[in-house]
């Protein structure tokens, strides 16, 4: 509103013109989008007969499992499936010419997450124009698809660079890793675990297709082709031609179309006028079309940290390096925050330093390297080592002390941050430095110290994990860390990289954005895996003050073997009931030692918010009875649900005692058990107890204290996928 205001002042008929038609029809395309969208994920999961186009650059291979992005009828999509062999993997893997494959499947929108700080997967795919995903059950047949005219001159084009892809694999290992992930914007399976260190460094920037390698490409082809004595005329006609051909070898990201664009529209705007054309004009047509493409372009931290930066670059003045790492670590820091909850103290230092050595250094020797490592292997291991020898310094680096969890702010925090930011930028005074620093300290209390205290419910999928966190954070609790069962593979299948357990993809992942560095207690039940299998990880993630578990489990081999990879270990505690904790917990189970079975599940009870809670593991009906029957006076508002829904667990008799107002299924979908059992569910819909469900509804929040009313939350609202397709019944209240 600010903005048409000032359009309106200027009292210039054109611009107001053009800007108000620009405004109507961009509202209008964002809005048919958003329409478009909303519609198809309202759309029921349905079989479907597909021919399917793919690209062989589309096409990913995994342990035992494969992912293609293909055109349909549907438009793109999404396709899973799974590999029948190991001949069928090599076959797949590849491929360097676009096919055609006629699948049959299950044609659903883009699951959602199901927890806060999840990767939000509809969100990626929409910004490339996926809405739906198919799940491939058969193939019928799979064949060349060749094309003529300018459609194959774009399949050649992608034929290139899933040639190039394949060829790398013949390079050493990190020159391999660099060459696919720099100069075609191919992610290898292996990047994330690589480069670790460089993500929490701050500088994943630097390795994805940007600005800055179009730059350096664009110059080097400049300067190739003055010397070969070409004229400007003819320079600028083949980078014209060859940047849009990049843009397609580089697999098209935002930050690379952005570059692109803003480089070209000079070039063509001087051919057309002959007028040279201002570096922000192309910034902002480069904007425009970037809009087209993606709606969701400046929503997603990559679109903000690309057209944002580059445009500060635009617009500050010529300066020194330190200044302007200075001002891009100023203004990229709220985006980061939101994207990571993390910021490392040398991050700038690092950057400084990373900079002129990635231009001038990496960046050459990764293009020496693949474009002449294939036939002198002697110069590729050369330039292996040396990303090697660099890669080697940036993880010893990170390993230095300095990152800080600062927790991940609210919009409204990240947008005022950030327009302060830009002010101190525009007028660099002591009194808005001191707003600015006042204003973070602010942000980072809010976050840290909140009013309110929760009890949540984590989806973990099949398992059980709890938080509970008392007002202000004064003690943070977990009951369980969850787990899966390592269900045993063919060795085809098996590529060498283990699954992120999901502690650490959303347990902790969601610690951190609540700027938590610190688990005061973790409690186990028992020992199943769902229950404990991820306590290592955990222990090596965050720090936990104690550790406590029902008596008799703490000298397991089992448990003991979860521990051995921990370097500081917490003191372990075995309990009875009746021992009584500082965060508000009291067990009622076990009455004795044992072996940690089912049976033997450490039982916790605690008022948060006015309610009485407990929290059953995996505890058998004759347990629940055994609670009712020893305290008889006990009464529950809210109750884990035991066994996961299973008909051994939910006694009827146990939870009319007990006065049972919620439960709590915490289970996971299609999961191979039938979780929740149809009897479970009967009981307590005859019973009348509301009932939430981590399969239907995601993480289920119970908060409480400040001078608000207690309330409950689902992160997935009523009307999403899951609770119209994982089969799960139940009475719910959102």
């Amino acid at each position: 509103m600010l903005w048409f205001i000032r359009i309106v002042y200027l009292r210039d008929r054109t611009c107001l013109i053009v800007t108000t038609l620009l405004t109507v029809s961009m509202a209008g395309w964002l809005g048919w989008q958003n329409w478009q969208f909303q519609r198809v994920t309202q759309t029921l999961p349905h079989d479907e007969s597909l021919m399917l186009r793919v690209q062989p650059d589309m096409i990913t291979v995994r342990g035992g499992q494969y992912q293609l992005i293909a055109t349909s009828a549907y438009g793109r999509l999404l396709v899973r499936g799974t590999l029948p062999s190991a001949a069928t993997k090599h076959r797949l893997a590849q491929v360097t010419k676009r096919t055609q494959w006629r699948v049959r499947g299950t044609l659903s929108p883009v699951p959602p997450p199901t927890n806060p700080g999840q990767f939000d997967a509809p969100a990626y795919y929409r910004s490339q124009g996926i809405f739906q995903q198919l799940t491939v059950e058969s193939v019928a047949t799979v064949g060349a698809a060749p094309r003529t005219g300018l459609a194959g001159w774009l399949d050649q084009l992608h034929q290139w660079r899933s040639q190039f892809a394949l060829a790398c694999q013949k390079l050493p290992p990190m020159l391999q890793l660099y060459a696919t992930s720099l100069l075609i914007g191919l992610r290898p399976t292996n990047f994330q675990a690589t480069m670790s260190s460089v993500q929490q460094l701050g500088l994943l920037h630097l390795f994805s297709l940007s600005g800055m390698h179009v730059i350096l490409f664009a110059n080097l082809l400049r300067w190739v082709l003055v010397r070969g004595h070409l004229s400007r005329q003819t320079v600028d006609y083949w980078l014209l031609g060859l940047l849009p051909l990049y843009l397609v070898l580089g697999g098209g990201a935002d930050s690379l179309q952005r570059a692109v664009i803003t480089a070209g529209l000079p070039i063509i705007w001087q051919r057309l006028t002959r007028q040279a054309s201002g570096a922000l004009s192309g910034w902002s047509m480069a904007l425009l079309i970037g809009i087209i493409h993606n709606p969701l372009v400046l929503s997603q931290s990559g679109g903000q940290l690309s057209y944002g930066l580059s445009l500060l670059l635009i617009l500050m003045p010529r300066m020194s390096t330190w200044q302007l790492a200075v001002r891009v670590q100023l203004l990229s820091l709220p985006v980061l925050l939101v994207a990571t909850a993390q910021w490392h103290i040398l991050s700038l230092a690092v950057n400084l330093v990373m900079a002129p050595l990635f231009s001038w250094v990496l960046l050459p020797v990764t293009m020496i390297g693949a474009s002449v490592g294939f036939v002198v292997p002697a110069l590729a291991q050369w330039c292996n080592w040396i990303l090697t020898c660099f890669q080697s310094w940036l993880d010893w680096v990170s390993t230095w002390p300095g990152l800080l969890t600062i927790g991940q702010p609210s919009p409204e925090w990240a947008w005022l941050v950030g327009l302060l930011s830009l002010w101190v930028l525009r007028t660099p005074t002591r009194r808005w430095l001191r707003w600015l620093l006042l204003s973070y300290g602010c942000m980072v209390i809010s976050i840290r110290y909140p009013v309110r205290g929760a009890v949540q419910f984590i989806d973990i999928g099949q398992g059980d994990s709890i938080l509970i966190r008392q007002p202000f954070n004064r003690t943070v609790s977990l009951i369980d860390t969850g787990g899966r069962l390592q269900i045993p593979r063919p060795k085809w299948q098996e590529d060498g990289l283990k699954v992120k357990p999901r502690v650490a993809t959303i347990t902790v992942n969601y610690l951190h954005r609540l700027g938590i560095t610190r688990i005061d207690t973790v409690y186990l039940s028992h020992k199943d895996v769902d229950h404990i299998g991820d306590l290592g990880e955990l222990l090596r993630l965050i720090s936990v003050k104690r550790i406590v578990v029902p008596a008799g489990m703490a000298h397991l081999p089992k448990f003991q073997r979860l521990l051995t990879t921990v370097k500081v270990k917490p003191p372990v505690i075995e309990v009875l009931a009746g021992r009584r904790f500082a965060d508000g917990l009291t067990a009622v189970h076990p009455f004795q030692p044992g072996r940690a079975e089912n049976e033997d599940s450490l039982v916790l009870t605690g008022v948060f918010g006015g309610r009485r809670f407990m929290f059953t593991g995996d505890l058998d009906r004759a347990g629940e009875r055994a609670i009712a029957e020893r305290y008889p006076q006990l009464r529950v508002d809210v109750l884990k649900l035991g066994h996961h829904g299973s008909k051994t667990a939910s006694d009827p008799q146990a939870l009319r005692q007990l006065g049972v107002r919620y439960g709590i299924l915490s289970v996971g979908r299609h999961n191979r058990y039938g979780h929740p059992n149809q009897e479970t569910l009967d009981t307590l819909a005859s019973q009348k107890i509301t009932t939430y469900s981590t399969a239907l509804q995601g993480m289920v929040t119970y908060r409480f204290g400040g001078s608000r009313p207690s309330v409950w939350q689902t992160f997935l609202k009523e009307g999403n996928i899951y609770q119209r397709t994982a089969g799960v019944k139940g009475n719910s209240r959102g």
